[in-house]
């Protein structure tokens, strides 16, 4: 292809046709002009699907972050809810009130209860890698970016100065109650399923008597039913940024399928 066009070209020269030879100049550089701009084009396109390949590998990775949160959402949100009901019987009784009937060992085991806690740890992996790298722009939703944002950020920090304190109930409840106990209480009353726990009902291990006065020694002792009261208030308020957070996520994945689906 070259040799021809240099053939041409010089041929023009010989016979002296240079206005020819302009106007063939002049189109050979228009013809290297359109081939430069063409792979600046295709290199333009590569790079685009590039970027495209690697927002739908993030988006993807994100998603399966969510879901993960999402079912931890539900299991704690159900979680502090027992927790809050155990820590409401145990104030009641210190109040006198036990209506309901409950015998001393099934408050016992609410005492035990109320001082369980479950932090929230989110899967932030691969929004921490896009920050690190700063490949945030990848996302080209902007509502998508800015929920992120809030939802590892603000979003938690919430959570964390509410229903996610370890309050010194925990640890002083614990020290009232006698290890074999406790032993027993974590063996029968309480669960580990993978990363989830369960609290349950269980057979008393004592006598109605003996539980009577390990609970009577617990909520006479105002400084515990303080510290009690403060971690179930800590737990209402808490609340509210928790499903804040549980809605949040299912929005953010609503967000991805929509830019997944846009993509496909």
């Amino acid at each position: 292809m070259f040799k021809f066009f240099r053939r041409v070209r010089q041929a023009l020269l010989s016979e002296s046709k240079f206005s020819k030879y302009l106007l063939y100049a002049i189109g050979e550089i228009a013809l290297v002009m359109i081939g430069i701009l063409l792979a600046l084009q295709v290199n333009n396109w590569n790079e685009e699907r590039l970027k495209k390949n690697r927002e739908q590998v993030y988006l993807n990775l994100l998603l399966r972050d969510l879901n993960t949160d999402i079912e931890f959402y539900k299991s704690n949100i159900e979680f502090y809810d027992l927790v809050l009901e155990s820590g409401i019987k145990v104030l009641d009784f210190s109040d006198g009130i036990n209506d309901l009937k409950y015998t001393n060992w099934e408050l016992l085991v609410d005492a035990f209860h109320a001082s369980q806690i479950w932090p929230i740890i989110i899967e932030s992996a691969t929004y921490e890698e896009l920050k690190s790298a700063g490949e945030l722009s990848l996302l080209n939703n902007s509502v998508l970016r800015d929920r992120l944002g809030y939802y590892y950020g603000g979003g938690t920090s919430r959570y964390q100065s509410t229903i996610g304190i370890n309050p010194p109930y925990r640890k002083m409840a614990r020290m009232q109650i006698p290890f074999s106990i406790l032993d027993y209480m974590w063996d029968e009353c309480h669960e580990t399923v993978g990363d989830i726990q369960v609290l349950h009902k269980c057979d008393p291990v004592i006598t109605e008597e003996k539980a009577g006065e390990i609970l009577n020694k617990l909520t006479n002792n105002e400084e515990l039913m303080g510290e009690l009261g403060f971690f179930m208030s800590a737990i209402r308020g808490g609340f509210e940024p928790l499903r804040e957070q549980f809605k949040l996520s299912e929005l953010i994945v609503s967000e991805i399928n929509k830019s997944l689906e846009k993509d496909n």
